[in-house]
């Protein structure tokens, strides 16, 4: 902790003192209060509610001169109370840590720990609702010309500090590489192609490593003045799941949005991640779609059922269709109003009261999500959030619990960003 701060005091001093570099520090920081009666799990008579209070802190420092930049973000994120009392537990991480040097005016590579966010973030996502968040320890090469932006990137993980070849145990992947190509074709359209592959080495013999790759496309219609806008995304998934099966899976996903009054907007949506058909036993594929670093939360309803797809449906998939409607409550207010309908994409098997195995019903129930978003100030904002899911019985399936018990979420959160510290970029005198 000691040589953080101590790196933090060397980059303010090159921030105050380097008259020809622009230097910022920055805050982010949240403070989230959730009641969980039924939120990733279903609660049954014989279970209480939990209320959890949940902090995150993170400081960021920015240094840009010339070619280079550079960008430092130090986080801590705790549960309120977990430390022992007076307890000196360290608890800081880095999420950001990189280099970035611009080799020509159309080229770019940035290494280091990083967020990877790609378009709606559906395949790589900053999953900012969780309190650390997801970093990448990448190396990138960026290409921006005119209305192109072309990126790919690769890493290869290690465990420790090795001299020779050794397992890595870690639950993350070997290596990843990736390919990203966007092109803004006009103000109302704007189109991506997404390749990579990520590969996971088999859990008895490291030295077998299997690759998993995800194509696909991301199209964004209309642009933000428009009255109709529309997003729309689908990927295929191939090679090796992480234990070694043939993945053959897909996802696709359509969001249609349209500003009804200056106040209102409507939105409608589906989402199809393919799943596992267990009625099907010829079959030695792995048909569930992974989607890999995807942001969740925001996606699949606020009680977070579904924040990893293909594990929290036992590999079944999912199908989801929504509707959402924005009220812009006041100049800085908004209210959320959306209801979702989940259901199995996939067979998936379940023992019944005649302790015979037989496919459960793929209709899992619907969730309300109440959403108020109120920007107190430039830095500070306040979010409440509701939600309740009325399950059906295949629910206790998937989650445990008991469906006809009510199920119910709650949660209050301020965020501030402001700005600590930003130098400016001194005033070139006419010559």
């Amino acid at each position: 902790m000691k040589k953080t701060l101590l790196l933090i005091v060397v980059l303010i001093h090159i921030g105050v003192y380097s008259a020809s570099a622009q230097f910022t520090v920055d805050v982010d920081f949240r403070i989230r209060s959730e009641y969980r009666d039924g939120a990733r799990i279903m609660l049954d008579s014989s279970k209480q509610a939990a209320f959890v209070s949940s902090q995150r802190t993170r400081l960021i420092t920015t240094y840009k001169k010339d070619k280079l930049e550079l960008r430092f973000g130090i986080q801590n994120a705790r549960i309120w109370g977990q430390d022992k009392e007076r307890a000196n537990v360290g608890n800081v991480n880095l999420s950001e840590g990189w280099l970035k040097y611009q080799l020509s005016p159309y080229f770019s590579v940035q290494a280091g720990r990083q967020h990877m966010v790609l378009d709606d973030g559906r395949i790589f996502g900053k999953r900012n609702w969780n309190d650390i968040a997801v970093s990448h320890d990448l190396a990138v090469l960026h290409f921006n010309k005119d209305s192109w932006s072309v990126k790919t990137g690769a890493a290869y993980n290690n465990e420790s500090n090795n001299f020779q070849e050794a397992p890595y145990t870690v639950n993350y992947y070997k290596y990843l590489a990736f390919a990203w190509a966007h092109k803004k074709v006009s103000d109302n359209l704007q189109l991506s192609f997404l390749t990579s592959v990520d590969a996971n080495e088999d859990e008895d013999d490291f030295k077998k490593i299997y690759p998993r790759y995800t194509s696909g496309f991301y199209a964004k219609v209309g642009s933000g003045g428009s009255k109709f806008d529309m997003q729309a995304s689908a990927y295929y998934q191939y090679g090796k799941n992480p234990v070694g099966l043939k993945q053959r899976a897909y996802m696709f996903s359509i969001i249609p949005k349209y500003k009804i009054s200056s106040t209102l907007t409507g939105v409608l949506g589906v989402n199809f991640i393919s799943g596992n058909d267990e009625l099907d036993t010829d079959n030695n594929e792995n048909n569930a779609f992974n989607k890999l670093f995807g942001d969740g939360h925001r996606y699949y309803g606020y009680m977070d059922y579904f924040l990893n797809i293909e594990s929290n449906t036992k590999g079944a998939g999912m199908r989801e269709l929504f509707a959402s409607v924005f009220i812009k409550t006041g100049e800085k207010s908004t209210l959320e109003i959306s209801i979702h309908n989940f259901a199995l994409a996939g067979n998936l098997l379940a023992t019944n009261e005649q302790n015979s195995m037989v496919a459960i019903d793929k209709s899992l129930g619907n969730e309300i999500d109440l959403q108020y978003t109120q920007k107190i100030s430039k830095d500070l904002s306040f979010r409440a959030s509701y939600s309740t899911m009325l399950a059906q019985p295949s629910m206790e399936a998937l989650k445990g619990g008991d469906h006809q018990r009510y199920q119910q979420w709650a949660a209050i959160m301020l965020m501030a960003k402001p700005t600590l510290f930003t130098s400016k970029e001194p005033t070139v005198p006419n010559k």
